[in-house]
Parts: C-alpha cells; sequence; structure tokens
C-alpha cells in the first residue's frame, strides 16, 4: 500500500505541477470566463445575435406595407421596411449590403424571397412563408364574404392540446446529455493518452526496468492511471465549478437562452450519474491505455499500440449519439448498455433520455466495477511483460505465451 501512495503522489503531483497542465487550466478557465461573461460585455446583445445592428428586410410590390407590418410582428429581431424597387433593384440593394434580404410580392399569392447567402440555421425564409401564407388566406377569405375580423379569428383558431409525459422529456435532457457524454469521450481520449504517454517515456529512458524490479505491477499500474486520473479530475473539476460559478453570477442575462439554462440546471441525480459513469469509464479504458503504452519502445509507437482501444471508444461514443437521435431504448443500446467497453456511455444516455429500470443499473455498475477490476489485473500482467520486451511489439500470442511464462517463473521462485 505504501508503495501504492507513493505513486499515486508523484504521478499526481507531476502533472498538477506541470507548467503545460497549469497553462491548459488557466486557458479552459479564461474560455469559460469570456463565453459566459459576454451577455455583460455586451450588454445583453449577445442573445440577440451577438451584437451589432439589426437586420433588414425589404418587401416590395402590391400590398408591400401591410406584408412589412405583418412580417415586422413576426419577425421582431429584424427591421422590416416596405421599399418601392423591382426584382433587379433588389438583388442590388442585396449584394451591395444595404438589406439582408428581400420579399418582391408577386401575383396570386406568390413571392419571391432574394437573399445572398442561405444559411442552414436562418429562419427566416419559414416566417415569411407562413406570414405570408396567412396573409393570402385571409385575403382569399375576405373575397368569400369574411369580414378581416371573421378572417382573423378563423386563421387563429388553433386545437387544445395536452401532453402527458411519463418518462423523460428529451427534449429537455437531449442538450446536456450530448455535453456530458462529448465531455466523456474527450476525457477518456486525453487523459488515456496521457497514462499510455508516460509508461512509454519511462519505458524509452529504462527507469521502468528499475521501477518494475522494486515495486509490484499491480501497484506501478493502479498508482499511474489513478494519479493520472486524479489529475485529470482535478482539472475537470476547477474549470467545471468555475463555469457554474460563473453562470449563477449572470444566470440573469441567460434567462432567454433555454439550451444554456438546461446544461446549468440538470438535475442531481443526473450529476451522480455523471461521476459514476466518468469515473468507472475512464479508468477502465485508462487500464488499456496503460498496457498499450507498456508495449511501445518509442512515444511513435504508441498510436499504433492504443489505436484499437481508440476505436472501441469510438464505437462507443458513435452509438450513443446516433442513439440520441432515434431510440435510445433500442435493442442496440440495450445491449451496449451491458458490454463493459460502452456501458459508461450507452447506460448513461439512457439513464438521461430513456427508460431504465433499477435494476439495469445496478448490474450495469457491478458489470463495470467487476470489469476494471479485471481489466486492472489483466493489464497489470501486460504491463509486467510489456515494459521489459524491447524492439518489435510482440503479437497477441506471443504475450499471452510471455505472460504466462512469467507467471510460472514467480510461481517457482515463490515454492
Amino acid at each position: 500500500m505504501r508503495q501504492f501512495r507513493t505513486i499515486f503522489a508523484f504521478e499526481y503531483l507531476g502533472y498538477v505541477k506541470n507548467k503545460a497542465f497549469i497553462a491548459t487550466t488557466v486557458a479552459l478557465l479564461a474560455v469559460m470566463a469570456v463565453v459566459l461573461c459576454f451577455p455583460r460585455f455586451s450588454d445583453g446583445s449577445f442573445l440577440a445575435g451577438f451584437g451589432g445592428e439589426a437586420k433588414t428586410l425589404a418587401v416590395a410590390g402590391e400590398g408591400a406595407e401591410s406584408a412589412a407590418a405583418s412580417l415586422q410582428a413576426a419577425l421582431p429581431d429584424m427591421r422590416v421596411a416596405a421599399v418601392t424597387a423591382d426584382a433587379d433593384a433588389l438583388r442590388e440593394d442585396v449584394l451591395a449590403g444595404e438589406c439582408h434580404a428581400a420579399v418582391l410580392l408577386l401575383d396570386a399569392g406568390r413571392y419571391r424571397y432574394i437573399t445572398e447567402t442561405a444559411g442552414m440555421t436562418d429562419m427566416t425564409p419559414a416566417v415569411v412563408q407562413e406570414t405570408l401564407s396567412s396573409l393570402y388566406r385571409a385575403k382569399l377569405l375576405s373575397q368569400y364574404g369574411l369580414t378581416p375580423q371573421e378572417s382573423a379569428q378563423a386563421l387563429s383558431a388553433v386545437a387544445a392540446g395536452e401532453t402527458v409525459t411519463l418518462g423523460k422529456d428529451q427534449s429537455q435532457t437531449f442538450v446536456y446529455t450530448y455535453v456530458l457524454i462529448l465531455l466523456l469521450y474527450m476525457a477518456v481520449l486525453i487523459y488515456g493518452q496521457m497514462v499510455a504517454q508516460s509508461v512509454a517515456v519511462e519505458k524509452s529512458s529504462r527507469a521502468m526496468e528499475l521501477l518494475i524490479t522494486s515495486s509490484k505491477p499491480m501497484n506501478l499500474m493502479f498508482g499511474k492511471v489513478l494519479g493520472t486520473g486524479a489529475a485529470g479530475f482535478t482539472q475537470l473539476a476547477v474549470v467545471l465549478a468555475a463555469a457554474f460559478l460563473l453562470y449563477r453570477a449572470n444566470s440573469g442575462l441567460w434567462a432567454a437562452d433555454g439550451v444554456v439554462a438546461s446544461i446549468f440546471n440538470m438535475p442531481l441525480s443526473i450529476l451522480l450519474y455523471t461521476v459514476l459513469f466518468f469515473v468507472l469509464g475512464f479508468f477502465l479504458y485508462a487500464f488499456l491505455y496503460a498496457a498499450a503504452g507498456s508495449l511501445a519502445n518509442r512515444l511513435e509507437d504508441i498510436n499504433t499500440l492504443a489505436t484499437p482501444v481508440t476505436f472501441l471508444m469510438i464505437f462507443a461514443f458513435m452509438v450513443s449519439m446516433f442513439s440520441m437521435l432515434s431510440d435510445v431504448d433500442s435493442a442496440l443500446m440495450r445491449a451496449a448498455s451491458f458490454f463493459p467497453l460502452t456501458a459508461p456511455m450507452a447506460m448513461f444516455t439512457r439513464i438521461c433520455m430513456g427508460s431504465v429500470a433499477p435494476w439495469e443499473i445496478a448490474v450495469c455498475v457491478a458489470l463495470l466495477v467487476l470489469c476494471t477490476f479485471l481489466f486492472g489485473a489483466l493489464c497489470a500482467a501486460v504491463y509486467r511483460v510489456g515494459v521489459l520486451l524491447y524492439g518489435k511489439p510482440p503479437k497477441p500470442l506471443a504475450l499471452l505465451r510471455a505472460i504466462q511464462g512469467d507467471r510460472a517463473a514467480r510461481r517457482q521462485k515463490k515454492g
């Protein structure tokens, strides 16, 4: 136990005191501060389109005045103006930047929307379509003898419905689930690579040969992985705590942004599950990265040896991401929830957005805990043999024979 504490403290303090680690943490804090305090700096204009002048929509053609008034009500963040111009003049105004877009009213309810760039997230064309369609329907109803008031009442009539959600409302949980899954994915990749590089550096410098003879492989493996993981979690905790405090200080300015609010107002149970699956998922993969690093003779070999581990992580990430957009309780996601290498992401996604029985969570967590220790023991055996192997990385069968030979030699020594 003393060996483990020594190795753990050495690894943890080595990362925490590292200048690059500190610089990265400070940079992340600065980014969080700029993003979450931006509404205060810009006097709230950030929420209305990153500040600047309001975009202009020009309306021309017969009935431009009434159409412009309706469009102004439907597009409060834009400046809608009725103008006298033909199609060519409107094109020139749009290209010259005199207006963001233009609408040319034609006959029989037809119109032409003119814009320089059709943005993927620009909802203005859809609003123009709906508004002008309503005006055209009102005009037709008036021709059938209805008064403007009766036309407005008929067009504004809607069915009164109520939605009863018995499970999770995915529209409310999608954003923070996406952010947390992405955060887990990035943390495993970044800190897992740090574990592999640390092992490879010590092996290439021959320092590992001295360590492996004076310390137990299990202590070395767990000390390195837990030390690196603790340093990574410290960095994440500092950044996320700062983000939470900055959001609380500026929460009033973010009140109109439901996306940001949903991230910082997630239930406490989700936060606890986040920590649980972060810890289990990271250590599960970190042991594999450490084993891969022990087989590398040079730092350049790490990417090749760690590629299978990285692909497994990418597969788990992609399965969870695509399921979030379709069915988080599909047969594939249910199976992935109990497969150890995909369970941290798959089960967490189902907890946030789907329907999961308590026994499923208990079985998943038990399997993850068991597999984490089994992976740790297996990777410690690979670690013990791998750090003493030089030259071309061994193939799986050769590695297995080397592990069996090492165990037999140790049993003979004890006997």
